[in-house]
C-alpha cells in the first residue's frame, strides 16, 4: 500500500517566476520556474517517513527592486487526505542580499531558502500482553458487536473516583442492550487496539460490527531495554527515556517535540495507510470496522481520511471534576449519552 502526498505551490511574481525545486525523501520531483499554480501528487510507501524539501532560488537584487513581493505560498499540503498545517516546516532563509540568513515558520515565502518537514511514520503495529492474549483465546467465533480499545470502553464505574455503583461504560451498556463481546483492555495503545483486532480476525472470528475505540494517537507502546518489558507512554505525560533503545529515543523525542503542542495531524496522516489496510482485511473477512475516537482534533483528521469507517464522535468534556479525578475518562452521563448513539448509529446503518 502506498501513501499519498499532495501539494498546491502558488507563484507570486511580475515578470520573473521563482524557481522551485521539489525534492520528496531525497528524490527530485520537480524542478523549473512555477510559471503558475501548481497541484502536485506523489506516491510514497507507506511504511517510511516523509522527508519533504522545497528549495527557492534565484532572487537577485534586481527582483528585490522591482519585485519585492517575488515568492510562492504552499496553498494547500495534504497526506492521506489529511490536511498538514505547512507551518510545522521550516524554511531556511539563505544565500540572500541585505539580510543574513534565519530560519522562519508560515506557508509564504520570498527571500531564497529552503522549506524543509520532516514526518516520522510511527507503525500501528504493538505486541499483545499475556493479559490480552489470554482474552483473546477464543476462535471460530461469531458476534454480532465487537468491542476493542482500552479503559475508557473496559471502564468499571465502582473503582472510579467517587465510585458509582450499577452503572454500566458505553460498551457493557450496548452490548446488554444489543449482543456482543467486549473485548477491550486498560493501559492499551492504538498499536495494541489494532494488532488485537488482527489477532481476533486472524482467529476466525467474525463480527458484523466492530468498534475499536482509540486513545491519543501521541501515545505509544514502548518496551524497556532492560527488563524486556512493554508499557505505554505518553508524550502528554512521560519525559522519562532512559528506559528504551536509542532509535526508539529518537523517534520518541520528535513526537513530543515536534508535535504533541502543536498538531496531531502529522501523527496520523501517514497512518492512514495502516488504518486502510486494516479496514480492507476486516471487510475481507466479513466484519465491518468502526473507530471511536473522543479527541476532537484528531476524529476530525481521520474523518478526512476514512469518513465512512467512524463511529459518532464520543464528546467528553475534559473540564468535569471526573475527569480530572479519574485520568481523563467520561462522566457516566457521557457515557450513557454515547450508548445511546451508538444504538442510533447501528440502526441507521444495518
Amino acid at each position: 500500500m502506498r501513501s499519498e502526498l499532495k501539494i498546491t505551490l502558488s507563484p507570486s511574481f511580475k515578470r520573473q517566476a521563482p524557481h522551485i525545486t521539489i525534492l520528496l525523501n531525497n528524490d527530485t520531483k520537480f524542478s523549473d520556474y512555477l510559471n503558475k499554480k501548481e497541484k502536485f501528487t506523489f506516491l510514497i510507501d507507506a511504511s517510511t517517513s516523509i522527508d519533504l524539501l522545497i528549495k527557492r532560488s534565484g532572487r537577485t537584487k534586481k527582483i528585490i527592486n522591482d519585485d519585492f513581493g517575488n515568492g510562492f505560498k504552499i496553498q494547500d499540503l495534504q497526506i492521506n487526505n489529511v490536511k498538514v498545517n505547512p507551518a510545522l516546516g521550516k524554511y531556511m532563509c539563505q544565500s540572500n542580499d541585505y539580510v543574513d540568513d534565519h530560519v522562519i515558520h508560515g506557508d509564504t515565502f520570498t527571500l531564497n531558502g529552503e522549506y524543509s518537514l520532516w514526518i516520522p511514520f510511527y507503525s500501528m503495529n504493538g505486541e499483545i500482553t499475556q493479559k490480552n492474549k489470554r482474552r483473546l483465546s477464543i476462535s471460530k467465533q461469531y458476534h454480532e458487536y465487537a468491542f476493542f480499545g482500552a479503559s475508557m470502553t473496559d471502564w468499571d464505574f465502582e473503582r472510579g473516583h467517587p465510585p458509582f455503583k450499577g452503572q454500566l461504560n458505553y460498551a457493557d451498556n450496548f452490548i446488554a442492550k444489543l449482543g456482543g463481546i467486549n473485548l477491550a483492555s486498560p493501559g492499551q495503545t492504538n498499536q495494541q487496539v489494532f494488532t488485537t483486532v488482527y489477532e481476533y480476525i486472524k482467529n476466525k472470528n467474525r463480527s458484523k460490527i466492530i468498534f475499536a475505540q482509540l486513545i491519543s494517537h501521541t501515545a505509544r507502546q514502548v518496551k524497556d531495554k532492560e527488563r524486556n518489558t512493554i508499557y505505554r507512554w505518553s508524550a502528554h505525560e512521560s519525559k522519562d527515556l532512559d528506559c528504551v533503545d536509542d532509535f526508539t529515543k529518537m523517534r520518541l523525542r520528535s513526537l513530543q517535540e515536534s508535535f504533541v503542542y502543536l498538531d496531531t495531524d502529522p501523527i496520523i496522516a501517514p497512518q492512514i495507510s495502516e488504518y486502510k489496510k486494516l479496514i480492507d482485511y476486516c471487510t475481507k473477512n466479513g466484519s465491518k470496522i468502526f473507530f471511536i475516537s473522543y479527541f476532537r482534533d484528531e476524529f476530525n483528521a481521520l474523518q478526512q481520511a476514512i469518513p465512512n469507517n467512524l463511529a459518532p464522535y464520543f464528546n467528553i468534556d475534559p473540564n468535569t471534576a471526573y475527569c480530572r479525578n479519574n485520568g481523563y475518562h467520561a462522566t457516566p452521563d457521557e457515557h450513557n449519552k454515547y450508548f445511546e448513539n451508538l444504538v442510533d448509529f447501528v440502526g441507521k446503518i444495518t
